[in-house]
């Protein structure tokens, strides 16, 4: 018995080729596709450098401000302590050490205990946000990199500054102050720690005590080497001033002016 199997044919498919200018207008829709897509990708990209750019111009303007207002405080603070300084070097040179004069006290503080109050210290945290992460880049200005490259190396050299001057007093005026300084004089300023000396020393800058103070350790008190202790502090705060200090102000002053220039900040 003879079985028949069923054949299926299959139609044959002709395909028609497409005209060469079918080809060429499909690969140019593609390429413009792409294009557009890159472009449009670039742009986005642009914009959202710009929005961070701008915020990022906003947050170190307003921290360069706030710094250069601080700057102002502590040079003030500086100008009064060399001022007491220079009495303080009057005093001991020829006045007497055992019949005080109302001024002493107050001198003797400034000139040996106001420290770390008059150090200006930056505060550079956007700064150092642009320098770590590489977002020094959104800012497009040449002239505003720049000027940020100049900040960040002399908020370098003042850093370094701060710390020489914290190494004078540690290894000098420290051991002198713990030698000869009536501490008890200090206590009644501050209302026994109560408020910080600078504060209760600018309310009351002639303030006595209620009894009369003397230099402790008086026997060994030298009076040259008071004044040249003192002379010499003196001299490394006006360094400090005048090449560190006037340096981080003008740098400063450049970043602000960059940013306002750029960013039409104020």
């Amino acid at each position: 018995m003879t079985t028949k199997m069923e054949v299926h044919h299959h139609p044959q498919l002709h395909h028609e080729k497409k005209p060469w200018k079918e080809y060429l207008l499909e690969g140019l829709m593609i390429f413009l596709a792409v294009t557009m897509g890159f472009f449009a990708e670039t742009a986005r990209e642009s914009i959202s450098e710009s929005s961070q750019a701008k915020e990022l111009a906003r947050s170190l303007y307003q921290e360069a401000y706030a710094d250069s207002i601080n700057m102002a405080y502590r040079l003030t603070l500086r100008q009064a302590k060399e001022d007491q300084i220079y009495y303080f070097r009057r005093y001991v040179k020829d006045s007497s050490l055992v019949n005080l004069s109302p001024r002493f006290y107050p001198s003797f503080f400034w000139t040996f205990g106001v420290v770390s109050v008059i150090q200006f210290t930056p505060n550079d945290g956007i700064l150092n946000q642009l320098r770590n992460s590489g977002s020094l880049r959104y800012f497009k200005s040449i002239g505003l990199q720049n000027s940020i490259s100049r900040l960040n190396v002399v908020i370098l050299n003042l850093r370094n500054r701060n710390s020489q001057e914290d190494a004078f007093v540690e290894g000098f005026t420290r051991p002198f102050l713990q030698k000869y300084y009536d501490f008890d004089w200090e206590d009644e300023l501050t209302q026994q720690g109560r408020i910080p000396g600078i504060d209760a020393i600018e309310k009351s800058p002639a303030f006595t005590g209620t009894r009369p103070h003397t230099i402790r350790n008086l026997k060994d008190f030298d009076r040259s080497d008071a004044g040249a202790l003192a002379a010499h502090f003196m001299l490394i705060s006006r360094i400090t001033k005048l090449l560190f200090y006037e340096s981080y102000i003008k740098a400063n002053h450049e970043v602000l002016q960059e940013l306002r220039k750029s960013y039409d900040l104020n």
